[in-house]
């Protein structure tokens, strides 16, 4: 009874859900994943706007500009000033759209798993006594002339 009782409190306990998402690989690739994209943008971008942008000091400026464009937040005080740094930031706002769908997508997983896995087992238990009941029916049928 009490390991029923366990069980169920781990399904419904938020930190247990965030720790099954913390050990998916998916997870931490996806992580790495964005972390570098921002890293490369904002190295591509201090690179290509240092000597035209007045506003871009240093690369933590630039580090600053690829995360505040991926998260859709882009203060404005710092923009780009040449168009290759427009297509960068084009290129970074729908990278980041997709990113945050892709994080969206997994924090729902893990807050849906427990509930998911006890219908999948619901469902398994009523397809099998239907396939028990649909034997028991069958052998009837054979019995009869």
């Amino acid at each position: 009874m009490t390991s029923t009782i366990r069980k169920r409190a781990r399904r419904t306990i938020p930190i247990h859900r965030f720790m099954w998402l913390m050990r998916r690989p998916v997870f931490w690739q996806l992580t790495i994943l964005v972390h570098g994209l921002l890293f490369c943008c904002a190295g591509l971008f201090y690179w290509l706007e240092s000597d035209s942008n007045p506003a871009l000091k240093s690369f933590q400026d630039a580090l600053y500009w690829a995360v505040t464009t991926a998260t859709s937040v882009g203060y404005g005080d710092i923009t780009t000033q040449t168009y290759a740094g427009k297509w960068l930031s084009m290129g970074l706002m729908v990278l980041g759209t997709l990113f945050s769908a892709l994080y969206t997508a997994l924090f729902a997983a893990a807050l849906m798993k427990p509930e998911l896995d006890h219908i999948e087992h619901e469902i398994i238990q009523e397809e099998l006594k239907v396939d028990s009941l649909s034997r028991k029916v069958q052998s009837l049928n054979d019995r009869d002339p």
